[in-house]
């Protein structure tokens, strides 16, 4: 027994010994998960606002769809979600030259797009189910100038990201605020933040504005029974508090009616 203990203690021995040593030689084993990021601007999510959701339909299906694919919906069931007549949907958005119930694809041919950006764009929806909505709204408005980059630009929240800044017509040029800090457990200089460097089209707030519909539209088609849950949710909680009280009555009554140790056939015939 005695020595069964002393090869248990020796082998736990060894065990923390080699874990002690992994640190010592191979500190970037650790470190390697440790990055600076770029602090994330919280959005609130409401899929009841039907302008809001339109507007970031109008801008997704014109600029966003160029190369990336929406393909969890169809151009029928966005007129029903955003609350919209198919005249209405076919005057005010429109299909891009595409049938109303086909689904929603990139407007340019994969070949063209994987020599433009050296990548396939992922589709929408499973990038805005993949990350969260505060990500996605940081992500849209923290580009800035990178003269490095091929696409002349760069991500505060993304590094090297493919997707070039198809926004700074709107938005502007924008500047990166850097700071030194680790990328992936390396001392490197980091952008944290972005600061305008030349006006858009639209004023910031008017940007700012547009880029929570997107993600506020690109969060309804993710989650498309979203609304659902929602109206069904306190009903279902209702029946399971409805249950649990009939439950516990239907336990009162049975164990009532149980003979105990105490009562026993034979002690209770007189």
């Amino acid at each position: 027994m005695k020595h069964l203990i002393s090869i248990r203690g020796s082998r736990l021995l060894l065990l923390v010994l080699a874990t002690g040593l992994l640190g010592v030689f191979c500190p970037r084993a650790s470190a390697s998960l440790k990055t600076t990021q770029a602090p994330l601007k919280q959005i609130k999510i409401d899929l009841n606002n039907k302008p809001a959701l339109r507007n970031g339909a109008l801008y997704t299906l014109h600029v966003c769809t160029a190369c990336h694919s929406l393909q969890a919906v169809r151009y029928s069931s966005l007129s029903q979600m955003l609350g919209m007549k198919k005249s209405e949907f076919m005057h005010d958005i429109g299909t891009n030259g595409r049938h109303f119930h086909d689904l929603i694809t990139s407007n340019m041919p994969p070949a063209i797009i994987h020599a433009f950006v050296g990548t396939t764009p992922p589709d929408l929806t499973d990038i805005a189910r993949r990350h969260s909505p505060a990500w996605l709204y940081t992500y849209l408005t923290s580009y800035y100038v990178d003269p490095s980059r091929p696409s002349g630009v760069n991500n505060a929240v993304f590094h090297n990201t493919s997707m070039p800044d198809v926004f700074a017509p709107y938005q502007g040029l924008q500047k990166p605020v850097m700071v030194k800090g680790l990328r992936y457990g390396s001392p490197a200089e980091v952008a944290i933040g972005v600061k305008p460097l030349s006006q858009g089209s639209m004023t910031q707030a008017q940007f700012d504005r547009t880029a929570r519909d997107i993600v506020n539209f690109l969060y309804a088609v993710a989650h498309p029974h979203q609304q659902e849950r929602e109206r069904l949710g306190p009903w279902f909680l209702g029946l399971f508090v409805l249950l649990s009280l009939l439950t516990y009555l239907i336990y009162r009554i049975y164990w009532g009616r149980v003979i105990t140790s105490k009562e026993r056939w034979w002690r209770s015939v007189k």
